[in-house]
Order: structure tokens, then C-alpha cells, then sequence
């Protein structure tokens, strides 16, 4: 708001930089769909067209649904002013374990209870990851940047080692229709038929909601915005910043479980090499182009989404134009870079 010594110019600028950390994320994803659909419509023949159809950004949602739900915990990171970068082995090594998991109890108590343990220990062990991090950070007073990319070399060795570098397969068929599983959505599909929505889908949406409410309608998420706003005041004014700062990496961690979970479903093994690489890029990418500061202390969930709905639609526009996959990572660099060039600064807002 325009304070009493603004000239008109200064509270011009405050204004066009409230809209656009509020709007630009939904306002980059309408030009880009709109401009994704032009180029088909110059490139494609009118009968292969397909951009523009609810099966289509279902599928972008269900490939992108796995790193949309680590992204809602770097949210939370970001926010605080933070920066998770072992994201991606957290993925690989609660997937990993889950599976070692299963295996075992699967030739104790038989297929149904190994499911139930392979669940739990995924979740689990992504939390407990998460608090660890978070645990270094705030009690040794390091750097999240040093402590998490340590964590990347450290959680992924730890599956690596035992696996060799291989990959690791499910005894428990059943195991593998939990990532499989569809919901029939009603009048989304052509012609008014129904269409298959991925369970991942319906995890990441949810989980976003959850987390909404979380960061704008609880004492935890104004903890979050008050020590990525300032640590020193929110200090002062008695936050606890040593456990929101365990709680908010144990979040971060829970939704790397519940992301390796529906991966290691999806195809009932894991590769304990790849799985997981670059999530931690792809997750900070969604994250920053939705709006969220890297300084912290201003972000959204939604904003979240649009960021990684906006991936979707790149990566999904970049296989239609036939780029190589090679060149997707710089386009999606330039598109970070850009996104907090445009940023507005604490001092700004």
C-alpha cells in the first residue's frame, strides 16, 4: 500500500509489482497455452492437433504430479527462507526403502501387510530425512544450501550401495497398482465421456489444498512467513524457530515419501541410480516461477501449481516442436533465471 510519502511514480511501480507477484504466474500460463496453441496451429495438420484437449493436460498433470508434490514442500522451504537441493535422493532412497521393505515383509506376513509396511516406511523414512535436515540446519546454525547438498551425495549413496547402482524390483505385484490407479472423472473427457485422472493427480491436488490451508490458515504457516520475512524479529517476537524450521524440512520430507511412494508404484521398482534426478531443479523451478522469493517470506501454493503446470506445458510444447530432451534443461534455466529477474525484492515490495 502507498505510504503518505510516495509520489505517484514510486506507488505506480509498488502497484504493477503487486500484480504481477499475484497474477504473473497465471498470466505467463494463459500467454504460454495461447501461444502453444498458435504454433500448433501453424505446424500441425488440423487433424493431429491435440494440445487443446482435457486428455492432454490431464497427462501433462499426470507426468508432472510427482515433481508437483515435492515442489509443495519446497514451498513451505522456500518460504522460510531456505533451500532443499537433496530433494531428489530423498526420493530415491524412501522409494528404495520402501521396496526393501516390502520385499521383507511380503516373505513374513504375506502381500497384503507388506503393502502397509512398504507405505509407512516410504512416508517415514522421507520425514525422518526431512527432520534431519532440518535438524542440522537449525540446531548446528548452517547453511541449508551446504547441509541439503551434502544430504544429496549422503541419501543417495545410501541406496546406491546396497543396490549397486541397480535397480530394485517389487515381490508384491499389488504393490504396483497403487501408482497405476485412475479416477474416472466425470464430463472431462471428449464428447462429454468420462476421462482417467492418474491417483497422482489426485495426491498433488489435494496435498495442495492441505497445504493452503496450512500456510494461511494456521499459526504453524505464519511462523513460516514471519521468519522468511525476518528471522531477527521473528525472533524477538518469541517464534520458535529451531522447531519450524525441524517441522517445515520434516514437511519437505514428507512429500518426497509420498512422491517416491506413487513412483515406486508406478512402475513396481525403482532405479536407485536415477531415480529422482533433478527433482530438486525441476521442484525449486515450479516453486519460483509461481511467484515464491528465493530471499523468503512471500509465496504461494497456487502459485506452486501454476508453476508446475507452466513446466508441464513447456516440456510438453518443447515434444511437440521436436526439441531434443537435451536442451529442455537449458530452456527450463533460462526460464528460472528469468522468472527472479522479475521478481520483486524485499526492499521493493
Amino acid at each position: 500500500m502507498p505510504g503518505p510519502h510516495d509520489n505517484p511514480h514510486t506507488a505506480g511501480r509498488r502497484s504493477a509489482a503487486a500484480f504481477l507477484e499475484r497474477f504473473g504466474p497465471l498470466l505467463a500460463l494463459v500467454l504460454l497455452i495461447a501461444g502453444t496453441a498458435i504454433v500448433e496451429a501453424i505446424t500441425v495438420a488440423p487433424e493431429s492437433r491435440a494440445f487443446l484437449t482435457t486428455r492432454n493436460f490431464a497427462n501433462i498433470l499426470g507426468q508432472w504430479a510427482f515433481v508437483g508434490i515435492v515442489a509443495l514442500g519446497m514451498t513451505f522451504v522456500i518460504i522460510l527462507g531456505g533451500i532443499d537441493l537433496s530433494v531428489g535422493s530423498m526420493v530415491a532412497l524412501a522409494a528404495g526403502a520402501s521396496l526393501y521393505a516390502l520385499n521383507g515383509a511380503a516373505d513374513a506376513w504375506g502381500p497384503t501387510p507388506a503393502v502397509a509396511v512398504a507405505v509407512a516406511v516410504c512416508v517415514l523414512t522421507g520425514s525422518f530425512m526431512g527432520a534431519i535436515n532440518g535438524f542440522v540446519i537449525a540446531k548446528g546454525r548452517l547453511a541449508p544450501f551446504v547441509v541439503t547438498l551434502g544430504g544429496l551425495a549422503i541419501y543417495r549413496s545410501l541406496i546406491t550401495a546396497p543396490a549397486q547402482g541397480s535397480e530394485i524390483r517389487s515381490s508384491v505385484p499389488r504393490f504396483g497398482e497403487l501408482g497405476q490407479t485412475t479416477v474416472d472423472v466425470p464430463l472431462l473427457g471428449p464428447d462429454g465421456a468420462g476421462l482417467s485422472i492418474r491417483l497422482g493427480v489426485v495426491v498433488f491436488l489435494t496435498l495442495a489444498v492441505i497445504a493452503h490451508v496450512a500456510l494461511t490458515r494456521t499459526i504453524f504457516g505464519r511462523r513460516v512467513y514471519a521468519i522468511g520475512d525476518n528471522p531477527r524479529a521473528a525472533r524477538y517476537a518469541g517464534v520458535p524457530i529451531v522447531g519450524t524450521t525441524i517441522l517445515v524440512y520434516t514437511v519437505a520430507g514428507f512429500t518426497c515419501g509420498v512422491a517416491a511412494l506413487l513412483n515406486a508404484g508406478r512402475l513396481n521398482s525403482v532405479s536407485s541410480s536415477s531415480l529422482g534426478l533433478f527433482y530438486e531443479l525441476d521442484a525449486i523451478a515450479a516453486v519460483v516461477i509461481g511467484g515464491t522469493r528465493l530471499q523468503g517470506g512471500s509465496g504461494r501454493i497456487f502459485g506452486t501449481v501454476l508453476g508446475v503446470l507452466i513446466l508441464g506445458v513447456v516440456s510438453n510444447m518443447l515434444n511437440m516442436l521436436g526439441v531434443s530432451t537435451f536442451y529442455h534443461g537449458l530452456v527450463k534455466g533460462l526460464i528460472i533465471i528469468a522468472a527472479v529477474v522479475i521478481q520483486p525484492r524485499k526492499s521493493d515490495a
